[in-house]
């Protein structure tokens, strides 16, 4: 018969925190006292905290107690994440705010809390209480494994968060109170620069400490640029409605297809109309904003347009001012050109000196210096000043090429081994390395995006490159430095080593076109791709990212495995060699467990997790998808001579991205 007084929760987690006192000794001090019990969200749960040695407090780059939390539940839900939070934020202070251990008793919860902590800022360090390891150095190797196997550089998206958001915090702040007066500003820059986060911060301020209504143009979507330029000036007028009712607390509305059906005339009535009535400010941003100008790459509409839009557009901005209304825009893109063209068609440009050219350029030093220390350390690297100086001058202290650089390095440092020191040789050969494999073809990928709605400036980029800068037109000059391509400087050069790399492969391409009198019609991208080839270079670069993250994702959960195993199944690389051919392991049984993952074919990797399933069901879930997905991505259509069709790029995107979703979640 069950104890049913042992049994009831409060008694769970007194035996849990005894038990976890004694592993816990050597690396923190737990409160000598008995936990503290809380019930929120009809759970109970228990907690202390945990004074850090100097071994730990270092290891976890902290210098406060540490939240412990208890919890009893088989399965985790992500209310324990909040609730820790909830709990750090009534300590006043006396708490690390952005790392909590989580001591639980769900098989499944390590992968699942740290999921949900990433997603709230908070680094869950999950201990699962049923595997506690008996020694604080084994108990410190699997904090410091969860820490700083995250890589919390690798940011796609925009970022907008105080967390993420370096450099640009007080450019946004004056941006969104300079927008309350009717004030017309741009957001011009390369891909990737950050146009889009700067945005999101702009509106996130307006929201929150302006009166006024906000209204968000997203371009891109297919059902922004497929519209007339009537179409669009009535959705903005509905979007402006919706913004400023009753019904809309917040004031915010994105647009999209009209509902009405206007003529150029009464749409431009009825966006003034909209404008004068929102009887507050009305801010219209509009990213993306390339979709809509006669460059645009899905539409032949907006070479006509393009001016249609933004001559009765304006007209509705000089109009409401004179009424006393007040609209305010800000414009994300990458072109400046038909901003300063002075005609389109042999019209005058209606938005010439009404929208102005500014530039989203890249970071100061310092800021670049601020983010790479700051990221780093919750990732156990710390660099020195020379070491991040290198990072940002190579990567033309551009955020998102400054991050993928770091977030190499950190897929090339041991986690065993952090925190770690990384000197300046070592961040220089690194760094080397990236350009070489990743860096080049990020910066390609924007400078072609670039020389392609701007032709203007690729004789001036090449003639950079080939030292002949006395024949550059110093306006182009000025717009190279603006987008960040040159460097600041007196001296005109290339502004770092991915940008100078990025223009001798664009020259190279460049070179290998055929002649303008063969050059296929469908050649659209500055690099010389047809989009069918581009296409094709985007499945492969996709699918040469995912092989590096699967490679480290198997050594990463092979080694945790090994280690945390009662029953070893023998070393990480005895497991990796099993499940190779027998000619294949003669080969490379040779090498360490790191040089060996470098040296597997993407077939062998697919058949490690599948060996390996119960360490990898937690990431892929479906082992049928998982090999399906395996032998589609195996296949690679474009090394091999065959015709290509969309539905072979469309499977291979398919399974790449399944694939690729899943290795991001761990």
């Amino acid at each position: 018969m069950l104890d049913k007084k042992r049994d009831d929760p409060a008694s769970q987690l007194i035996d849990m925190v005894d038990r976890t006192r004694k592993a816990f000794d050597g690396i923190a001090t737990l409160a000598p006292h008995d936990p503290q019990y809380t019930t929120r969200d009809k759970g109970v749960y228990a907690y202390l905290f945990a004074k850090p040695t100097r071994r730990l407090a270092t290891a976890l780059a902290v210098d406060r107690e540490i939240l412990t939390l208890f919890t009893s539940f088989n399965e985790q839900q992500q209310r324990t994440v909040k609730i820790a939070r909830e709990l750090i934020g009534e300590s006043a202070g006396r708490l690390e705010p952005t790392v909590v251990v989580v001591v639980h008793k769900d098989a499944e919860g390590n992968s699942k809390l740290t999921r949900w902590g990433r997603s709230l800022g908070l680094a869950v360090l999950p201990v699962y209480y049923n595997k506690l390891p008996t020694t604080s150095d084994e108990l410190l190797k699997q904090l410091c494994y969860e820490l700083f196997s995250h890589d919390p550089f690798d940011v796609t998206g925009p970022v907008s968060d105080d967390e993420n958001f370096f450099g640009r915090r007080n450019e946004a702040l004056d941006l969104a109170r300079k927008l309350q007066t009717g004030q017309i500003r741009a957001c011009l820059g390369i891909r990737k620069i950050g146009k889009t986060s700067v945005i999101n911060r702009v509106i996130h301020e307006c929201r929150k400490h302006h009166n006024c209504c906000c209204v968000f143009i997203d371009c891109s979507k297919d059902e922004i640029w497929s519209l007339t330029a009537e179409g669009l000036l009535t959705a903005i007028g509905e979007a402006i409605h919706s913004a400023s009712s009753p019904q809309a607390e917040d004031g915010y509305s994105v647009v999209s297809e009209p509902v009405a059906q206007q003529t150029l005339t009464g749409a431009t009535k009825a966006l003034l109309g909209a404008v004068q009535s929102a009887q507050k400010p009305v801010i219209i941003f509009i990213d993306e904003v390339d979709y809509i100008t006669p460059s645009s790459p899905t539409s032949e509409y907006w070479k006509d347009g393009f001016n249609k839009f933004w001559r009765n557009f304006r007209s509705v901005y000089q109009e409401a001012a004179r009424s006393g209304s007040t609209i305010s825009v800000m414009i994300g893109g990458v072109s400046a050109k038909w901003f300063i063209a002075e005609t389109i068609n042999q019209v005058e440009n209606a938005a010439l000196a009404f929208i102005p050219e500014e530039y989203l350029s890249p970071l100061d030093r310092p800021a670049t210096r601020a983010m790479i220390k700051k990221i780093s350390k919750s990732a156990g690297l710390m660099f020195s000043a020379d070491a991040a100086d290198l990072i940002g001058t190579a990567c033309s202290d551009i955020p998102f090429w400054v991050r993928k650089a770091c977030s190499f390095i950190h897929r090339r440092t041991e986690i065993a081994n952090r925190p770690a020191s990384i000197d300046e040789g070592q961040t220089s050969e690194l760094v080397k390395e990236f350009i070489t494999t990743e860096g080049t073809t990020l910066a390609l990928v924007a400078l072609s995006h670039l020389l392609r709605v701007y032709p203007e400036l690729r004789d001036p980029c090449l003639k950079t490159l080939e030292c002949k800068v006395s024949e550059i037109e110093p306006a182009r000059i000025a717009v190279l430095k603006k987008y960040g391509i040159l460097s600041s400087g007196a001296e005109i050069r290339p502004s770092g080593t991915m940008v100078l790399e990025a223009l001798k492969q664009y020259k190279t391409n460049a070179d290998a076109r055929p002649s303008q009198g063969t050059e296929d019609k469908q050649i659209k991208d500055a690099s010389g791709l047809t989009e069918w080839a581009e296409d094709l270079a985007l499945v492969n670069r996709t699918r040469n990212l995912l092989e590096r993250k699967m490679r480290q994702a198997v050594l990463n959960f092979l080694q945790a495995d090994s280690m945390t195993r009662k029953l070893p199944r023998g070393s990480t690389k005895a497991r990796v060699l099993s499940a190779l051919a027998a000619e294949r392991k003669e080969k490379v049984k040779d090498f360490a467990p790191d040089e060996l993952m470098e040296k597997l074919y993407w077939k062998e990797l697919s058949s490690i997790v599948l060996r390996e399933w119960v360490v990898f069901a937690g990431i892929f879930s479906d082992k049928r998808h998982f090999e399906e997905s395996c032998t589609v991505v195996n296949e690679r259509p474009d090394a091999h001579a065959k015709n290509i069709d969309p539905a072979d790029i469309a499977l291979q995107k398919r399974a790449l991205t399944w694939l690729n979703e899943r290795l991001t979640s761990v």
